[in-house]
């Protein structure tokens, strides 16, 4: 592609065809003003503030629109230019009301800057009466469009960013205005409160509502939001030691200028007066405020006292996928080197641990293998067991912006409704459980219709024979017969992905978290190589929960695995770190995460350190978990609140919050992003990673480390693949970690190209039904997932005033059909029963839902997890916790069930 010259102010520059004026202007560092432009969104010229000149003939040209030609003379400030720029913000201003002394946009108005700039103060053109403000009851967005601007911006947003359709241009000429359908308010309308909207209006005219904070924000700082496993990058407004307000950041490769509500409006937890401020020790039943040199000292005395009476294994250590990778690191350093015990697990055991024993088995690699740049531009989606719109937003809106823009082709398998449904080619439904089984059908068909990629096959991977043999018994008629679903559809799908250019496949909890779940991600990965999608081309994206999931399993903080995955077994890993942290290491691996709760139970167990973790809540059996918990001799607990988990605790530790500390979240993708500290801790909290290191040095095994750069340095040379961030950070002197491959500073991905051992390995998989526990009344099959407005143990989202005013309690959603058979109605309250526990909720009618199915959002303390059983997979030692069987009680008004 040959390059275009043009004069740009007297000044020859270059680019390439189709770049606008505007692009070329800034590439080259000349300033043009505009409104309606932002780098996400397609220009469409709407302000013409970015008026510039041509000199060849005269013409004014919208630069933000306009494409460079040859020969082109423009002057992006001449007298006509400014001129007519100061008539165009005359006009906006005179219909925009004279509030700025009271507007809370403040210096964050665009049009305010503009017309300083400008020069420009009273307007002499008559004033235009605009709308009035409109009455919202949402807690988030209150929109005055007597400040719009008729930029566009929020609209473009909306429909090419978010890609939600929730508004749109309403009535023409001076009427015109940003509004819903049918002008309801936003809290009727499709409006999903990501947000984004509010972070691009150039005015006041859409802002943030109940702001516990307000006030213009004196730094901004870039860190990641805690929430979800996206590891969405957002801006901190900060003032006065608090969060005025949070904004996604433009230029993130994650999510490109959007948020989710719960990274817009949930992260005010931080400010929670909950917020534990100083350690507690336990005393005669009842917590008293201490110091960290007493509380510190009492820790590592009984841990002392525990490991010498009854040995290192009598010890067990929960870390956090929500604290950093150092944290995780040190953690897992200070249980081998200091406590002497390998029993140590974090919480993303309950639903990552299928991925990384079913990648792990077929591509050598534990994770994701694609960029989101390659799910963006696949030609083919495939999402199965996963609902991104709630549970991974900025996966839902590239998938969103792929079909809608980019013509890709999107299969939905699901037995729910789901948001992305509606833009799907194909939406099947199986029946729970059988997802092993259609896999499996789908692979056969491919092969026996000679769609597989064989060049890839026979060059990149190996048991392709025994693998493609123990398909024989997944004929379409059983497929069929076992999921539901019609042969057609089978056929259509497996056409479709065969015939990918480029193809992805998501899944999520759906896959992860039902009883055969390491098969189930066996069996993706199976699809995924056979199609060629899986390294060279597309990608396999396993969502994560968490947002540091990923990271806290590679720092390894694993019973099973040193950090890096490296195996216990391997006598030169132990030898190395050994060498490294003066200190003996078992070789034996230590107790999972629910083992650890059953090792309590039993009295095998007898003094525990939890981090961040909530298994009181977030565990299957919450009552027996206590039970069980409450037999230990000894708990230490460290976090931001005073949880069920911590009121059981021995001595309760105040952690910082993720906005008051430093250090770097892995994401789902295995992007690697630097979290910066925002604010000081409240009171005399500390972070997780000081918390350790004290602990540690109490303990007389003080840790060779001064900054949290040395414990980077020291994860760089121990994890072999986050060594590349060393040579990065020594090339460029970037201290984000920064790797020349990407495209943000700050940045780098783990995974590149194809498999680590340098093969695929095809693995057979069986379908086992579910054994059914439809008996004794349980007719209903229990489906349970995530939140829009609420988030994992509902520790941090619970303490989220606007959440938790907009999604105030839990709820059994039920279809039409099923709520007419028991004679209830969308007010009711019902028992839930199941074979292991029941629970009390309200009803809430889902016409979408199958019959026979139930749904349930976890994300609340309402003890959903008392319905499943504490029964662990052999291959992954984890829990299914996805869908049980259950039957459902009418509650009276007099309070019986019927």
């Amino acid at each position: 592609m040959e390059a275009i010259t043009i004069v740009l102010n007297g000044v020859p520059v270059s680019g390439f065809p189709g770049t606008s004026i505007l692009d070329l202007a800034r590439e080259s560092g000349v300033y043009i003003p505009t409104l309606c432009y932002d780098e996400n969104l397609v220009s469409v010229g709407a302000c013409r503030l970015c008026l510039v000149e041509d000199e060849r003939n005269g013409a004014l040209l919208a630069s933000c629109v306009a494409p460079i030609s040859p020969g082109m003379v423009i002057k992006t400030n001449s007298p006509r230019v400014v001129e007519h720029r100061k008539k165009i913000l005359k006009l906006l201003l005179a219909s925009h009301p004279d509030t700025c002394l009271v507007c809370d946009k403040g210096n964050r108005c665009h049009l305010r800057k503009l017309a300083a700039e400008m020069g420009i103060g009273l307007v002499e053109y008559q004033k235009i009466p605009q709308p009035d403000v409109i009455e919202e009851l949402n807690p988030f967005i209150e929109r005055d469009l007597s400040k719009c601007v008729m930029c566009g911006k929020c609209i473009r947003a909306d429909q090419e960013l978010v890609v939600e359709g929730a508004i749109d241009y309403m009535n023409r000429g001076t009427a015109v205005r940003p509004a819903t359908l049918n002008d309801v308010p936003l809290e009727k309308s499709e409006c999903t409160f990501c947000g984004t909207c509010v972070a691009v209006c150039p005015t006041g005219a859409i802002m943030e509502k109940n702001r516990t904070y307000t006030g213009t924000a004196m730094t901004t700082v870039t860190t990641v939001c805690p929430y979800c496993g996206c590891g969405c990058t957002v801006l901190l407004g900060i003032k006065d030691g608090k969060i005025i307000y949070t904004r996604p950041a433009p230029t993130s490769p994650v999510n490109r200028g959007t948020l989710c509500a719960r990274g817009s409006y949930g992260l005010d937890f931080v400010h929670s007066p909950d917020r534990l401020k100083s350690p507690l020790i336990k005393v005669d039943g009842r917590f008293k405020e201490t110091t960290w040199e007493e509380a510190l000292s009492v820790v590592a005395d009984r841990f002392m006292q525990i490991k010498k009476a009854d040995g290192a294994d009598a010890l067990g250590v929960f870390g956090a996928s929500k604290c950093t990778n150092e944290e995780n690191y040190l953690l897992q350093r200070f249980t081998r080197s200091v406590l002497g015990t390998n029993n140590i697990d974090n919480g993303s055991r309950l639903y990552n641990a299928a991925s990384r024993v079913g990648l792990g088995t077929t591509l050598g690699y534990t994770g994701t293998t694609g960029s989101l740049e390659t799910l963006e531009r696949s030609s083919v989606i495939f999402v199965i067991g996963a609902d991104p719109e709630i549970s991974a937003p900025a996966i839902s809106f590239a998938i969103k912006r792929a079909v809608k823009f980019k013509g890709a082709q999107l299969i939905v398998i699901d037995p729910r409704r789901t948001p992305l449904t509606q833009f799907a080619a194909l939406w099947l439904r199986p029946r729970p459980g059988t997802d092993i089984a259609l896999l499996n059908g789908l692979a056969k068909l491919i092969i026996d219709e000679k769609r597989m990629d064989e060049e890839y096959v026979t060059r990149m991977t190996d048991n392709f024979a025994a693998w493609a043999k123990s398909l024989s018994n997944y004929t379409l008629a059983r497929v069929e017969d076992l999921t539901g679903i019609r042969v057609k559809d089978l056929q259509a799908a497996a056409r479709l992905l065969a015939g990918a250019e480029e193809g992805s496949i998501v899944y999520g909890n759906g896959i992860t978290q039902q009883p055969e779940s390491a098969g189930a991600v066996i069996a993706i990965a199976n699809l995924a190589m056979l199609t060629g999608n899986a390294g060279r081309r597309g990608g396999i994206f396993a969502l994560e929960r968490e947002n540091n999931a990923h990271g806290a399993c590679d720092m390894g903080a694993l019973p099973d695995f040193l950090p890096g995955y490296q195996d216990l077994s391997d006598v030169q890993a132990r030898k190395r770190l050994e060498e490294r942290w003066h200190c003996s290491l078992s070789s034996r691996p230590g107790l999972t995460a629910m083992e650890m709760i059953q090792a309590a139970e039993a009295g095998v167990v007898k003094g525990m350190f939890i981090i961040g973790e909530n298994p009181m809540v977030a565990f299957p059996q919450p009552s027996r978990v206590k039970e069980a918990l409450s037999k230990l001799e000894f708990i230490v607990v460290a976090d931001m609140f005073l949880t069920e988990m911590a009121g059981l605790a021995s001595v309760v530790l105040p952690a910082a919050s993720f906005a008051e500390k430093e250090g770097t979240f892995t994401n789902f993708a295995g992007i690697i992003q630097r979290v910066q500290k925002a604010l000081e801790p409240v009171g005399i909290s500390l972070p997780d990673s000081e918390i350790i290191m004290r602990l540690a040095r109490a303990s007389g095994s003080p840790m060779p480390f001064s900054s949290l750069q040395q414990v980077r340095e020291e994860i760089e040379r121990i994890v072999p693949f986050y060594h590349p961030a060393a040579a990065a950070h020594a090339r460029t002197g970037d201290p984000d970690l920064s790797d020349v491959d990407d495209t943000m500073p700050g940045n780098r991905r783990l995974y590149h190209g194809l498999f680590p051992r340098g093969f695929g390995r095809f693995v057979p998989v069986e379908y086992t039904p579910i054994i059914d526990e439809k008996t004794n009344g349980h007719r209903f099959t229990l489906m349970v997932g995530s939140s829009r407005y609420r988030f994992g143990a509902d520790g941090r989202s619970s303490r989220s005033a606007r959440l938790k005013q907009f999604s105030p309690g839990d709820y059994l959603e039920i279809s039409a059909v099923d709520a007419g058979g028991l004679g209830v109605n969308g007010v009711s309250r019902v028992k839930v029963v199941s074979a292991h526990g029941e629970l009390l909720t309200y009803l809430k009618i889902n016409d979408s839902l199958p019959r026979g199915l139930l749904y349930m959002p976890l994300s609340y303390s309402g003890g959903v997890y008392e319905l499943f059983p504490a029964v662990l997979s052999a291959g992954t030692k984890a829990p299914a916790l996805k869908t049980c069987a259950v039957r459902l009680e009418r509650i009276t008004e007099d309070g019986e069930a019927k």
